[in-house]
C-alpha cells in the first residue's frame, strides 16, 4: 500500500483537495492529511480524518504527539508528498526553506517526490517572487501540475486556476507508479474507433468509445512505464503521457508503425475499421436528384496489428484484442493470435450487452499462441488493464533476465 502526504494550504480551492482524496482512498492509497495554517481556514480537521480514516497534522507542536518526532517520522515512511491546493505563501516557504508550519515544516523534512497543484490569483501567480520560487522548487525535482487559466473566485479571470480534479488525480498516479514494473519501459496503446469518411460530414465508423484502451494506458502509466496513447476517441484522454490524435484507419497506421519502432511493448486495443471508402466525396452527398438506392464501394484498410507482427522486432511485447460476435470467438481469436505473432490476444465478446462497447465493465478472454486460454472475470476496465499490464510486464522481465543470461 502506498503512502501518500497530502498537504493543504490557505486556498479557496481547497475543498476540490477533498475530492482528490477520495479518488485516492478509494484506490487504496493510504492517506495522510496534513492541514497548513491557511489551510484550516478553509478545510476542517475532522472532514479530511473522516474522508482519510488517518489523523490530520495540524500543529507543529501537537499535545498528543507520541515520542517520534512527527515530521521525520511521516517523511521516512511516505512515498510521495502532495500539495493541493499550493497558495503562494506555502510555495514561498518551500522555496525558502521556512518551517514555521506544520505542512512547510512535513514538506522540508520530505523533499521529494513532491507533487504540487497550485492555486491563487493571477496576479500572485504572475509575480516575479512566485516565478522565481516556482523556478527554484522544479530545479529541486518538485513536479507542478498547472495552473489552468479560468474565473477565479474573486470575479477577475487568468492563470492560477486549479486544474481540475481527474488531472491532478492521474499525475499522482504516475508520480505513485514511477519505480513500478514497467520502469524504464515505453509502452504504445491505441484506443477508440477509426472514422472513414464518406464525405466531410458522413462517416462509418463502430460502437467503441476508447474506455478500455485508456484504461490499458492508465494501467500502463500507473506501473512506472512512459505511455505513448493514440486514439481516436472522442471522450477525454488520461493525463501523465503523450497523447497522439488520430481519425482514420490510415492515420491511425501511419501513427502507430512510426511510434511502434521505439516501443517495448504495443497494445493494439482500438476497434479500427476493416473497409473504407474507396473514394471520399468533397462537401456533402446530396440526397435531392438521386437514385433511391445507392452503392458504396468499399476497400480494405490496412491491417496494423498483423504490420506489427510481420515488423515485430526481437524482445518487443505485441497484444492485439479482438472484438467477435457469437460462439466461435475462441477459435477465430486463436487464429488471429498466431498468424499475427502476437505475445497473447484479449478477446471481447461484443455481443454481450453488459460488457464491452460503451460499458464501464468487460470480461476478456485471453488467448495465447499455443492455445492456452485464461479467462479475466467480469470486473471494471480499469482491473482488468490492470491484469493485462500485469502480465505484459512479467513477459518483459523474464525476457530481460534470459538476456542477462
Amino acid at each position: 500500500m502506498s503512502t501518500v502526504l497530502f498537504g493543504i494550504s490557505g486556498s479557496i480551492a481547497a475543498f476540490k483537495a477533498l475530492e482528490v482524496i477520495r479518488l485516492l482512498v478509494a484506490d487504496g492509497v493510504r492517506v495522510v492529511p496534513i492541514l497548513s495554517e491557511g489551510g484550516k481556514h478553509f478545510v476542517t480537521r475532522a472532514t479530511v480524518e473522516a474522508i482519510t480514516g488517518n489523523p490530520a497534522i495540524t500543529e507543529i507542536f501537537p499535545e498528543n504527539a507520541s515520542q517520534e518526532i512527527e515530521h521525520i517520522a511521516l517523511a521516512q515512511e511516505a512515498d510521495l508528498l502532495v500539495t493541493c491546493p499550493a497558495s503562494a505563501d506555502i510555495i514561498a516557504k518551500y522555496a525558502t526553506g521556512i518551517a514555521d508550519d506544520p505542512l512547510a515544516l512535513v514538506a522540508l523534512a520530505f523533499g521529494t517526490p513532491h507533487l504540487i497543484a497550485p492555486a491563487m490569483n493571477h496576479r500572485m501567480w504572475d509575480h516575479p517572487a512566485t516565478t522565481a520560487n516556482v523556478k527554484t522548487l522544479k530545479e529541486r525535482g518538485c513536479v507542478f501540475v498547472g495552473p489552468d487559466k479560468g474565473m477565479m473566485a474573486c470575479g477577475e479571470e487568468g492563470w492560477g486556476r486549479l486544474s481540475p480534479v481527474n488531472l491532478i488525480y492521474d499525475h499522482i498516479c504516475a508520480e505513485l507508479g514511477k519505480n513500478g514494473p514497467l520502469a524504464g519501459k515505453r509502452v504504445l496503446v491505441s484506443a477508440g474507433a477509426t472514422k472513414e469518411f464518406l464525405d466531410d460530414v458522413r462517416y462509418l465508423t463502430n460502437r467503441s468509445t476508447g474506455k478500455m484502451g485508456y484504461a490499458i494506458a492508465s494501467a500502463a502509466r500507473d506501473m512506472g512505464a512512459e505511455v505513448v496513447l493514440v486514439t481516436a476517441s472522442d471522450i477525454d484522454a488520461p493525463s501523465a503521457m503523450r497523447v497522439e490524435k488520430v481519425s482514420s484507419a490510415l492515420e491511425m497506421h501511419e501513427m502507430i508503425m512510426k511510434e511502434a519502432e521505439f516501443a517495448d511493448a504495443v497494445v493494439m486495443t482500438a476497434a479500427v475499421a476493416d473497409f473504407m471508402p474507396s473514394e471520399k466525396a468533397t462537401g456533402k452527398i446530396k440526397k435531392s436528384g438521386q437514385p433511391d438506392t445507392h452503392t458504396l464501394e468499399l476497400v480494405k484498410t490496412p491491417d496494423i496489428l498483423k504490420k506489427l507482427g510481420e515488423s515485430k522486432r526481437e524482445g518487443r511485447v505485441l497484444v492485439g484484442f479482438a472484438a467477435e460476435y457469437g460462439d466461435n470467438g475462441v477459435e477465430e481469436a486463436t487464429r488471429k493470435c498466431r498468424e499475427k505473432s502476437c505475445d497473447f490476444l484479449c478477446l471481447n465478446d461484443v455481443s454481450r450487452e453488459d460488457v464491452g462497447f460503451a460499458s464501464e465493465h468487460n470480461e476478456l478472454t485471453v488467448i495465447h499462441p499455443d492455445g492456452k486460454v485464461e479467462k479475466i472475470p467480469r470486473s471494471s476496465k480499469l482491473e482488468q488493464a490492470k491484469d493485462i499490464i500485469s502480465l505484459i510486464a512479467e513477459i518483459l522481465t523474464e525476457r530481460n533476465v534470459i538476456s542477462e543470461e
